[in-house]
């Protein structure tokens, strides 16, 4: 099947290569590979499918999956990871993860801070299946930060009011306003950090929230050693701060039982009996300039993925989805390990063709295509190597 008329764009790429670290290394692309689409679409995406790519993205690394249409693309915090390279000093706070700890280059999102403690080993993945790793191949499951960012909102059914919040976190956890103090300057609401089980951190003070008010949030988060985890946020309306009978207690078994899929404990019971609720996904705002691709939507279905025509930098790609979808190619350069990711035009398609150009002659590659629904369900088709021709 040949084109018949393309759209004459240069569309840039994202390239990844996966590093024996626990990062994501970007590098610019040497083989300035473009991307032609020229389907008749269904419609367009509402939000630039390109800002994020797959290969590069960390999705809710600390809590279980989600259901489609839970949240949408609005809701959700962001977050940069941070660790400890080989020879770093180990430390004992969450501001020193994010202030000294080697930033991965991976793009984080969470739909919420709803962790009860449980036991941690998968580590941290990528939507395309590759695992973050140490330095020694290790898994990331243990020294590393993270630093989250979003804005707390109430929802249709939260009460204007006087706030207390507080978190439960294994190891050290911290929440900042940003902004809100004097002269613009920002507040540190709840100081939970260094080493520990898990432990109610309260806050210092209360927080008044209108309704459609937007109060952006810092969050910080360490994981020492493993394998524990706990990152939980709870509010409630009150007339006093840091006074609950549970602030600074602490336990691994106290609040919820990790031996148990973290099932509530009866101190947890309590302090729900007490009018504490864990913030929900929908209280959490992104920025008006940003985006969570990490939103669990309708995945679409790929059939009929296939490489047609191939010449020595060129190379045609056709397949379906069952519903409409964006049109993308990840590429990996089997001798280089560089992991490319094409850019769509953010069309909707149920038949998808991808003309790819500027690709390196006589290359072994690997392709899979990427498809992104309305809603930002994501799939990944079966793996299709080729190798361009010889000039």
């Amino acid at each position: 099947m040949k084109a018949i008329s393309f759209l004459r764009s240069t569309i840039a790429l994202s390239t990844a290569t996966f590093m024996l670290s626990c990062e994501l290394k970007l590098q610019k692309s040497s083989e300035n590979v473009n991307q032609v689409e020229s389907i008749a679409s269904e419609g367009n995406l509402k939000v630039d499918v390109n800002m994020y790519s797959a290969a590069n993205l960390v999705c809710d690394p600390l809590a279980p999956p989600t259901t489609p249409g839970e949240t949408t693309y609005e809701y959700g915090l962001k977050a940069s990871l941070h660790y400890l390279e080989a020879g770093m000093p180990r430390m004992y706070k969450a501001t020193d993860y994010v202030q000294f700890g080697r930033r991965a280059a991976s793009d984080v999102f969470l739909r919420d801070i709803n962790v009860p403690t449980r036991m941690f080993t998968e580590g941290f993945s990528t939507p395309t299946g590759q695992t973050l790793s140490k330095d020694n191949g290790e898994k990331l499951i243990e020294f590393f930060g993270l630093k989250m960012n979003s804005s707390l909102i109430l929802n249709e059914s939260d009460e204007e009011g006087d706030y207390e919040l507080a978190m439960l976190a294994d190891d050290g956890s911290n929440l900042t306003l940003k902004g809100l103090g004097d002269n613009g300057s920002d507040i540190l609401l709840i100081n939970n950090d260094g080493d520990h089980p898990t432990r109610m951190g309260c806050a210092a003070s209360l927080v008044k929230i209108s309704r459609n008010q937007l109060i952006p949030i810092e969050v910080t988060y360490y994981q020492g050693p493993k394998y524990h985890i706990s990152n939980v946020l709870i509010w409630r309306k009150s007339t006093t701060a840091g006074k609950d009978p549970s602030c600074g207690q602490l336990g691994n078994h106290l609040y919820f039982n990790p031996d148990n899929n973290s099932e509530p404990l009866q101190a947890f019971k309590d302090l729900q009996a007490r009018g504490w609720k864990i913030v929900r996904p929908n209280n959490f705002v992104l920025s008006k300039n940003d985006y969570n691709p990490c939103v669990v939507g309708t995945n679409p279905v790929i059939t009929n993925f296939i490489r047609s025509e191939l010449a020595s930098t060129t190379v045609f790609f056709y397949w379906n989805t069952d519903i409409p979808a964006t049109t993308q190619i990840q590429l990996t350069n089997v001798s280089t390990g560089v992991i490319t990711t094409t850019n769509s035009n953010n069309q909707l398609h149920l038949v998808h063709e991808a003309a790819l150009s500027g690709l390196q002659p006589s290359q072994t590659y690997k392709a899979r295509a990427v498809s992104v629904s309305a809603d930002l369900g994501r799939s990944l088709s079966q793996e299709i190597t080729f190798t361009t021709q010889t000039p």
